[in-house]
Parts: structure tokens; C-alpha cells; sequence
């Protein structure tokens, strides 16, 4: 965290919200997809997009 004080509720949605994404892109193919050098191909999928989407609006308070 960057140090700044968030009310308990921000902090709760926020942590939530980011473990849901991490709970995707550590399990989804498209999020995990490596090429033939086992190096990540930073591919995204629509869910990972939307799940960030929500990650950053929890963090932001909205």
C-alpha cells in the first residue's frame, strides 16, 4: 500500500477485488499463455481486463 490511511471498507473492497484478479490470472490460459521458452506472452484476456477495471475502482474508493 502506499502508506496513506483508507477508511477499513476501501481497504476490504479493494483487497477483495484484488484477490479475485489474482485469483484469475493465475489460473486462466490466456493470462498464463508462455511461449516456447517458458517466457510469458503478457497476453489479456476480456476478464482480466474488466476484474483490473474493478481492482483500480476499489482502490480509487468507487
Amino acid at each position: 500500500m502506499s502508506g496513506r490511511e483508507y477508511p477499513p471498507s476501501i481497504d476490504a473492497a479493494w483487497a477483495a477485488a484484488f484477490e479475485r484478479l489474482a485469483d484469475h490470472c493465475v489460473t486462466c490460459p490466456t493470462c498464463t499463455a508462455t511461449d516456447d521458452q517458458a517466457a510469458n506472452l503478457r497476453l489479456t484476456c476480456p476478464e482480466a481486463v474488466r476484474l483490473s477495471r474493478q481492482c483500480r475502482d476499489a482502490r480509487r474508493g468507487a
